[in-house]
Order: C-alpha cells, then sequence, then structure tokens
C-alpha cells in the first residue's frame, strides 16, 4: 500500500461508513445468501421478510468483525512494515487512534445500546485473538498444524446460514470469507488513497 498520505484518526470514520455503505449498496449479504440458495437448492432456509432480514443484519455485522481484521492485518503497510510488532510506538498510536474512530463511527452508525458495544468489542477480540495465533503458527514453523481451528466467520456464519448442512454451508462461507477480505483491503486503499473512492 503507497504512502501517499499521512493516517489520519478521521480516516477511520470514513473507513467505517465506506464499509457500511458497500455493504448495503451491493447488497453483499443478499448476493451472497441468494448465489447460496440457488447453488445448493435451499430456498428453505429463507424464511420470509423478518428472518431475511435478521440474517443480513445479523452475517452483515459478522462481515464488519472480518473486514476490521483484515485491515488491522494490512495497515502496518501503510508505514511500510509486514507486521504490527515491526511498527513505531507513534505508528502504534495513530493506528490505535484510526481503530478508536472507526469503532466509534461504527457505534454511531448503527445506534449500538452500550450491550450491543460491549457485544461486538468481545466478539472483535475473539477475531483478532483467532489472527493472532493464526499468525504465530504461521511463522515459527512452515508446517500446517495437525488440526487447524476455523476462523469465528466461516463457523458462525455457516451456522447461520445452513445450520441442517453445515458442511456445505462452511464451505460457501470459506469462499466468501476470502472474497470479504479482498473486499476490506479494496475499501480501504480507496479510502486512504487521494480523491477518496
Amino acid at each position: 500500500m503507497a504512502r501517499a498520505r499521512k493516517l489520519f484518526p478521521t480516516y477511520g470514520s470514513a473507513l467505517a461508513n465506506n464499509m457500511l455503505a458497500v455493504l448495503v449498496h451491493d447488497r453483499v449479504v443478499d448476493r451472497f445468501v441468494a448465489a447460496y440458495v440457488a447453488q445448493h437448492d435451499r430456498r428453505g432456509i429463507l424464511g420470509g421478510p423478518a428472518r431475511d432480514r435478521e440474517l443480513a443484519e445479523t452475517i452483515g455485522r459478522e462481515i464488519l468483525l472480518a473486514m476490521i481484521v483484515e485491515v488491522h492485518e494490512v495497515l502496518p503497510a501503510f508505514f511500510g512494515k509486514k507486521l504490527n510488532s515491526k511498527l513505531k510506538n507513534e505508528e502504534k498510536e495513530t493506528i490505535d487512534a484510526f481503530f478508536r474512530e472507526l469503532l466509534a463511527a461504527l457505534v454511531r452508525a448503527q445506534n449500538w445500546n452500550g450491550e450491543d458495544r460491549r457485544q461486538f468489542r468481545r466478539d472483535l477480540a475473539l477475531y483478532l485473538d483467532f489472527n493472532a495465533r493464526l499468525n504465530a503458527a504461521a511463522h515459527p514453523r512452515k508446517k500446517k498444524k495437525p488440526q487447524e481451528e476455523e476462523a469465528p466467520f466461516i463457523a458462525r456464519v455457516a451456522l447461520l446460514l445452513d445450520p441442517s448442512m453445515l458442511e456445505q454451508a462452511r464451505q460457501s462461507v470459506r469462499k466468501f470469507h476470502v472474497s470479504m477480505g479482498i473486499l476490506a483491503r479494496k475499501i480501504l486503499r480507496q479510502t486512504l488513497s487521494p480523491g477518496g473512492r
């Protein structure tokens, strides 16, 4: 990621707004669920407008968590570093301020109450902890772990999507998870580049 401009905390707010705009405008969840239903002939998982809305909101929340983790992973590149641990103190402070503003903007936009905020932060900590363990396991050894732990996004979204056909749902969600990482990087690039989107 080219270091085109200084990283300001307000970019965190812009990123949150851009993420939410893409989720709504591009109907990311609706398109994923529709593709899954069509591919696997699972019309039975659709339960009418109330169920569809709840599914879209809940999966949308999981997407936000996955996107934030992806941004957390790649943002050190803005400073020419590969890992958070290689950042200087002032760079870490800048990134921390960026993420505080990102989360505050999400809270404002989603109109979350205190419990919603606490739950989102707990879930984000779970996602970040998983990612840190995955990175720690990947760097010292090249061998794969005998039994790989599944990413929280995959486990949770598959269970929401189609609990009676869980393995089938997991396969689809794994691909979706990769595409959400790519989308998060794209939105981050657009947010931090001159001229924005």
